[in-house]
């Protein structure tokens, strides 16, 4: 029985140069993703009126490059794909959370869910320097809010963590926010409760002004 093995490698020509071209296109087109994440966070922290429409230009944007990706499993089940789309993620659900104090549910964003977890965890760390500047501003409720949704996130995620076999980097990146979420947390302890001392003692210095004042009057 002879066996032909003439021809396949004219196919196989043909379907990799396709996806060699559509892989240069994904990584040219995850700059622009990139940086439209970029643009949505800064904007989202700075609290910008335009900040809305920069998170609209991005899930268009984005939306976009998944279609496209879909077409290439080899390249829309890559380390590189799940990478930008965990990027997504965490501009997407940031901007989400310091609007409107919560997330975007898992389904709504159309991602994997290891993309959609990484990108969750990370969104902490962003919630984290948005709280800081909300104290330097002398928001102290304000930064103890941002500091309990970042909480939250980290409490469900951490229910996950039985996956961490399958999901690259979830273990590592637990333990690198458990320490952020900790230090934080006494960061706004020390912080809110210097800044109650403060208040009392002013406080206590204008009644005994007052009480000074009322004795030289008599």
């Amino acid at each position: 029985m002879e066996l032909s093995v003439e021809g396949f490698a004219e196919d196989l020509v043909k379907y990799l140069e396709a996806l060699y071209t559509a892989r240069e296109w994904l990584i040219k087109r995850s700059r622009d993703v990139l940086t439209l994440c970029r643009k949505a966070i800064a904007t989202c922290m700075r609290g910008d009126t335009g900040s809305s429409e920069h998170v609209n230009v991005l899930v268009r944007v984005f939306k976009e490059y998944r279609e496209f990706a879909k077409a290439y499993p080899e390249l829309y089940f890559s380390n590189f794909y799940r990478s930008i789309e965990s990027e997504y993620v965490e501009a997407v659900e940031l901007c989400y959370a310091i609007k409107e104090g919560g997330l975007l549910p898992y389904k709504s964003l159309d991602v994997a869910p290891a993309s959609f977890i990484l990108g969750l965890l990370d969104v902490i760390g962003e919630l984290k320097r948005h709280s800081l500047r909300l104290i330097e501003r002398g928001s102290y409720e304000e930064s103890l809010k941002v500091f309990n949704i970042a909480e939250s996130v980290f409490n469900q995620v951490e229910e996950l963590a039985f996956a961490e076999n399958i999901i690259p980097g979830l273990k590592r990146k637990l333990d690198i926010y458990r320490k952020v979420l900790d230090n934080w947390k006494e960061l706004l302890i020390d912080i809110i409760s210097r800044e109650k001392l403060r208040k009392v003692l002013e406080g206590t210095k204008t009644s005994r002004k007052v009480a000074e004042d009322g004795m030289m009057d008599g």
